[in-house]
């Protein structure tokens, strides 16, 4: 149940993020105080939510890059340090992640329920 309810969680944060920045230069996203601080929030969820998930499940999403969700974890605690990070993991990263919860959601339903 967990592990279906994070990756629910992954896939609803990840379309947010999308959703937020999609119209947004890299300079208009840093420029802007109040999307910019919604999309970090919602990335420093995603990330956390990618850190919850059991290792067992990860392993079953190969191609998600478990590694550089981890890295964005840590880039978050000072984002201003690392602004390329932070923009490749919200204009690459999260949309290359949505893509693979969707496949992985097809070929293996089974890990995506939330049941009792």
């Amino acid at each position: 149940m967990l592990t279906g309810a994070l990756l629910g969680l992954m896939e609803q944060l990840a379309l947010n993020i999308i959703t937020l920045t999609e119209e947004s230069s890299e300079r208009e996203f840093f420029d802007s105080r109040i999307t910019r601080a919604q999309t970090l929030m919602t990335l420093g969820n995603l990330a956390k939510s990618a850190a919850n998930l059991p290792p067992a499940a990860c392993a079953r999403l190969p191609q998600i890059d478990w590694v550089a969700w981890h890295a964005v974890r840590i880039a978050l605690a000072k984002p201003e340090q690392h602004p390329l990070q932070i923009w490749v993991a919200i204009k690459e990263l999260t949309p290359m992640t949505l893509h693979h919860l969707y496949d992985y959601k097809r070929t293996q339903p089974k890990l995506f329920l939330m049941v009792m």
